[in-house]
């Protein structure tokens, strides 16, 4: 995850954000049916959550999938990360079955959030959305690719596993004037 100012690496909230979820983050499981079809061409998607906020926009490459959320939200999946993330429900074609895991901290500087996501664009997230990174329990690593998930949809797609081992009375996030750390694009 990168901000858009001054070519985006290394922003201060770029690190306060990875420090966090290293450090801070609860564990999480994903789960849910989800709808998914595969694209033959060149697709537009954007990302348009249940309570209208417009999250991102992204295309679809020919063999990348398109997945509609629980809230209805679709998004673009490349097809090695879907493989690692959902298997097919029987009896149904475009019905599949979410696993793995996130770690996941709530938008740590209360107030609207804009990061460039892993796919390139600008993703928008309310005061209140989770920054999400893919999570190997195997490897105890994190993807590094940061994304946002608003809520609503966070709430009904997540099951939490555990918490972080790290619970610090002084947030990681905030000054010593209690204010956020770092800077928003």
């Amino acid at each position: 995850m990168a901000s858009k100012e001054k070519g985006g690496a290394g922003m201060p909230q770029d690190k306060a954000i990875a420090e966090a979820l290293d450090s801070e983050a609860q564990i999480y499981r994903k789960s849910g049916e989800y709808r998914a079809v595969r694209v033959e061409a060149l697709t537009p998607v954007e990302t348009v959550l249940a309570s209208g906020l417009k999250e991102t926009k992204n295309t679809a490459l020919p063999g990348d999938y398109i997945v509609t959320g629980v809230g209805g939200e679709r998004y673009v999946v490349k097809p090695d990360v879907f493989a690692a993330r959902y298997e097919p429900k029987g009896g149904s074609a475009d019905v599949f079955i979410a696993r793995g895991h996130v770690k996941a901290i709530p938008n740590p500087f209360s107030r609207p959030l804009h990061i460039v996501a892993p796919w390139g664009e600008i993703q928008h997230g309310a005061a209140d959305c989770m920054v999400v990174d893919i999570y190997d329990p195997a490897t105890k690593k994190r993807d590094g690719k940061p994304y946002l998930v608003s809520r609503p949809e966070f709430d009904a797609t997540y099951t939490v596993m555990r918490s972080a081992s790290s619970q610090s009375k002084a947030p990681w996030y905030r000054n010593k004037g209690g204010r956020p750390r770092g800077r928003l694009l």
